[in-house]
């Protein structure tokens, strides 16, 4: 290693016990079937707090969380697969400008407009409505998809599409059988980055879900902490793991399309 590139690796280091420092204090304390604010190994290691924490009730809560995210992340790559593709492939009048405005709408802090949204999903009856949640999510996520979704098709070579036509392939045909085949990995990243977002969500299924049989599993924990009076850390500790297992799963599975789909759009 050259001297130069000490300071680099330090912080790196510094960064990744950081990261892994919470992780630990998780596990130790889900392990611990007295486990306290003070982090130490668990003297006689459990696996109480999992069990309690696969209730039924915990896991509603995750198949809430499984619903939304899903949905969100589904609802949102079918949009701005038609949606990018004027601006990627089409030039009109203030195009660019269209684009960085709708995406300075996402810089708008949520809470700015929650009020009126929460006014106007009463009025339709979409209070504690999965529907509700999944709507502003979507909108939240598209200006970020959307940038995403036409830097991939701003990868594929026009000339691709241009012999389809000739063909006789019509552009809407052209999307499905020459654009998004070619755009595989950055499909897995938009899926990938608009579920996360929506699984990580908490204020908005917060004020939009009262009833506690439709919160998704962010809101769950924070509902269980305090509830019978007292903290139960090796509980909390044990359902947030299982809060960050599908996630991880996701990545693990997907992780070679997320690799090359970045790769491909920052190329």
């Amino acid at each position: 290693m050259r001297w130069s590139s000490f300071p680099a690796y330090l912080l790196l280091m510094v960064a990744f016990t950081g990261a892994i420092l919470p992780l630990i204090w998780l596990l130790l304390a889900s392990l611990d079937p007295a486990a306290t604010q003070a982090t130490r190994p668990p003297t006689n290691p459990s696996l109480d707090n999992f069990l309690k924490a696969f209730s039924p009730r915990s896991l509603r809560w995750m198949g809430n969380s499984l619903i939304i995210a899903g949905i969100t992340a589904v609802l949102s790559l079918a949009v701005c697969t038609f949606a990018a593709y004027p601006f990627s492939r089409e030039s009109f009048p203030g195009k660019n400008s269209i684009l960085y405005g709708f995406l300075a709408l996402r810089v708008i802090p949520p809470t700015t407009f929650m009020l009126p949204i929460y006014i106007l999903f009463a009025k339709l009856k979409l209070i504690n409505t999965h529907l509700s949640v999944i709507l502003i999510l979507t909108t939240l996520n598209l200006p970020f998809a959307l940038l995403l979704m036409k830097g991939f098709y701003d990868t594929v070579p026009k000339d691709f599409e241009e012999a389809a036509w000739v063909d006789g392939c019509g552009k809407l045909r052209a999307i499905f059988s020459i654009l998004l085949p070619q755009c595989g990995p950055g499909i897995a990243v938009v899926l990938f980055m608009t579920f996360m977002n929506a699984w990580n969500e908490f204020m908005i299924p917060l004020i939009l879900l009262r009833r506690i049989e439709l919160m998704p599993l962010s809101v769950g924990i924070f509902t269980a902490y305090g509830e019978y009076g007292a903290v139960d850390y090796g509980f909390l500790s044990a359902l947030s793991l299982i809060y960050a297992l599908p996630p991880v799963l996701m990545y693990i599975l997907i992780r070679r399309y997320l690799v090359k789909g970045m790769a491909g759009y920052v190329r």
